[in-house]
């Protein structure tokens, strides 16, 4: 498994178009309220496809067909989550957000909820952990790839990617970010689906896919509820309750995660907004459904067609080990790499081209988006507005570049030895935000009791409990999805109520804060109508 000159080929015109815009946009770093959040220029065509190649991230690209890989045919029903969470954004957050157009996540509540100072620190610690989950996972996948195309040792792949995100985010800033975002949108949308394409072609259609992932193990097309003892039926996938709690997750995130909230900060008026969320439904459907009938054939086609097999491999998974050994691949990420050998196995260089261009571009996307959510959080929030420091209100951009140096070495440190596999990182990422600042942003918006106390009740609270419930599944039970009723009542046999990454805390934390709102103090009543009423 040598390096392809076309292989190559592909990533260098990739990282030429992504530089050449870090350069262009340099200019852009004069102007902090273009460094924040480009200026509030941005079309909704060119914003949904930033939006998508953010959110999205390596956690689909990667994770979703990783997942099928594992869990088979019942993951499937989870992939409409994304694209049906996304209208719901449009609803909720994305026109009231821009009709308020703040720059930085924290701001809402530190307006809403009257507290200028401790609900950015408040609201500012579950953003930085998710932050860093992200930007971690979006590191392990720019590795991943940069791996496919020179065939270098795992952990030189992910420094070499971590420089080259942080160059583009460092020169431009928000701008860079959202035309790169744009661009690379577009382009990993056009690689699932060539991806799809050759797999249907090399296999005769749609019925002769199915037909080969059924002769090579039936139990792939076992729904929920099914035989829990079969080798594609993940303990966790077995219930309906493992489907409909992931689905939950992806499906309310979008709304709320502070990496797509404040894309709509960057749009020209709230049309604009509105329609961007549009736009990212058109560009990331095609890509959901590529990467749907790659997790499908990962197995068969590596079990049948990979060189690993030739040099000893029995399985698909011993396929990837070998990899693994290979090349140093740290912790979790091995499965994160089934996509990457589907193609290799297709022997297309022009297709391995065509996807790790993609790939970069997914995860060189969502790593900046969180990387410019974070050093605003530090340099222009918490430097800034709370401590007051006047070197960071005077050069705000020098602050954020600073901060973009530190976040990027931290986060590759985490990079080289992943806790989980890039998708549980993401949805450990989404249950915190949701669950500690994803209700009261809502609330806040739409709720007129929605309070202060709620707010700082629900965060306090459920940070430490997210953390901890996540914490102790990995770590004690064996899996970071496991913690809410995940073994047998009653006896083997009886009763199970497994939920992906800890989604009962959601509607627990929901309930927490209506009740905390309820008996305590609303909020003056002009705030209530400058941040609540005057923005539906």
């Amino acid at each position: 498994m040598e390096a392809n000159p076309v292989v190559i080929f592909a990533a260098f015109v990739y990282f030429a178009v992504i530089v050449a815009i870090g350069y262009s946009t340099r200019k852009a770093s004069a102007d902090p309220m273009d460094y924040y959040v480009a200026g509030r220029k941005i079309g909704p065509v060119v914003n949904g496809a930033a939006l998508s190649a953010a959110y999205f991230s390596p956690a689909s690209f990667l994770g979703m067909p990783a997942f099928i890989f594992l869990m088979g045919y019942p993951f499937w029903w989870v992939l409409s989550a994304i694209i049906a969470g996304l209208p719901l954004a449009t609803m909720l957050t994305a026109a009231p957000m821009r009709k308020y157009a703040p720059v930085s996540f924290t701001d809402y509540f530190a307006d809403r909820f009257d507290s200028p100072k401790l609900m950015r620190v408040l609201a500012g610690i579950p953003t930085i952990m998710s932050g860093w989950a992200y930007i971690v996972l979006s590191i392990v996948g720019t590795g991943l790839f940069m791996m496919a195309i020179l065939r270098i040792d795992y952990t030189y792949a992910i420094i070499l990617g971590a420089l080259i995100i942080m160059f583009y985010v460092w020169m431009g800033g928000m701008v860079a970010t959202t035309f790169s975002s744009a661009f690379q949108g577009v382009l990993i949308t056009l690689a699932s689906v060539v991806v799809a394409f050759v797999v249907l072609n090399l296999y005769g259609g749609f019925s002769g896919l199915g037909e080969a992932v059924y002769a090579n193990n039936p139990n792939f097309w076992l729904m929920p509820g099914a035989d829990p003892g079969g080798a594609f039926s993940h303990p966790i996938m077995s219930y309906w309750t493992g489907a409909v709690g992931f689905y939950f997750v992806w499906h309310f995130g979008f709304s709320t995660m502070p990496y797509t909230v404040v894309r709509f900060f960057t749009t020209m008026d709230i049309k604009s907004a509105r329609r961007s969320v549009l736009w990212a439904v058109i560009f990331g459907g095609p890509m959901y459904w590529g990467l749907l009938i790659a997790g499908t054939a990962a197995r068969v086609t590596l079990e049948n067609l990979h060189p690993m097999m030739d040099a000893g491999a029995t399985n698909a998974v011993e396929v990837l080990a070998m990899i693994q050994e290979t090349f140093g691949i740290g912790g979790a990420a091995m499965t994160d790499y089934s996509y990457i050998a589907l193609v290799e196995a297709l022997n297309q260089p022009w297709v391995l081209g065509i996807l790790v261009a993609g790939g970069l571009a997914i995860s060189m996307a969502t790593a900046a988006a969180w990387v410019m959510v974070l050093n605003v959080l530090f340099g222009r929030d918490f430097m800034g507005k709370v401590m007051g420091n006047t070197w960071a209100i005077n050069n705000p951009v020098k602050s954020l570049r600073i901060w973009t140096i530190i976040i990027m070495f931290v986060c590759t440190l985490f990079a080289f030895n992943p806790a989980a596999m890039v998708l549980d990182l993401s949805g450990w990422a989404f249950i915190v935000i949701i669950c500690t600042t994803g209700v009261p942003l809502v609330a806040g918006i739409w709720w007129e009791r929605a309070n202060t106390t709620a707010t700082i009740a629900t965060i306090c609270v459920f940070f430490p409990l997210s953390l901890f419930t996540w914490l102790y599944a990995k770590e004690v039970l064996g899996s970071p999805h496991w913690f809410f009723a995940s073994q047998w009542i009653w006896g083997e046999g009886g009763f199970m109520l497994p939920t992906g990454h800890q989604v009962w805390l959601v509607p627990a934390s929901v309930i927490f804060y209506i009740v905390v709102a309820l008996l305590t103090k609303p909020n003056r009543p002009e705030v209530i109508e400058q941040y609540c009423n005057d923005l539906h």
